[in-house]
């Protein structure tokens, strides 16, 4: 048996779990393997020639990720929640660089793709990119710029409530 017959039965056994995707193959008479397996790659080139790009991507980071995180809450996983939050601080980052940047961004060859890879990276757990991000990245600027930061937004905050308070004395 060759690695890509491996492979298809690796997730024709995954896709087994999900009743649609029997029910899909059952109707069709074609494999789930092929039709999920074929939508995947229809996204795939979407994402690389980037039509839908921004809004597959975004579904990629939010969906899953989300519905992921659900389930690590109900399980009541402490490892599993700490995955998640650990995904969502590094997620959120990379979003608001995104934010600030996309005007440069877009102009990048093939943005989504690479873009898609690294949504991959950060949530497959074989890789545990976002872990890997936040010990190597995030953490230490973040530590080192906590005190700053929390300065920073406690000013914010009474700017804020002032702010507020003079807006409700008007009114």
């Amino acid at each position: 048996m060759d690695k890509a017959q491996i492979y298809l039965a690796k997730f024709d056994k995954e896709l087994s779990k999900y009743p649609f995707a029997v029910e899909v193959e059952t109707r069709t008479k074609v494999p789930k393997t092929y039709i999920f397996g074929g939508f995947l790659a229809l996204l795939a080139v979407f994402v690389f020639f980037n039509i839908f790009g921004e809004l597959i991507t975004g579904l990629m980071g939010f969906v899953w990720p989300a519905y992921q995180s659900f389930k690590a809450i109900e399980a009541h996983d402490r490892d599993l929640n700490t995955q998640w939050l650990t995904y969502w601080t590094v997620f959120g980052f990379l979003n608001v660089i995104e934010v600030f940047s996309d005007f440069l961004l877009y102009w990048i060859p093939f943005y989504y793709a690479f873009k898609a890879i690294l949504i991959l990276y950060l949530v497959l757990p074989q890789f545990h990119g976002a872990k890997v991000v936040y010990e190597k990245v995030l953490e230490p600027y973040l530590l080192k710029k906590q005190s700053v930061i929390d300065a920073d937004l406690s000013k914010i905050k009474a700017k804020a409530a002032a702010a507020l308070g003079e807006s409700a004395k008007q009114d």
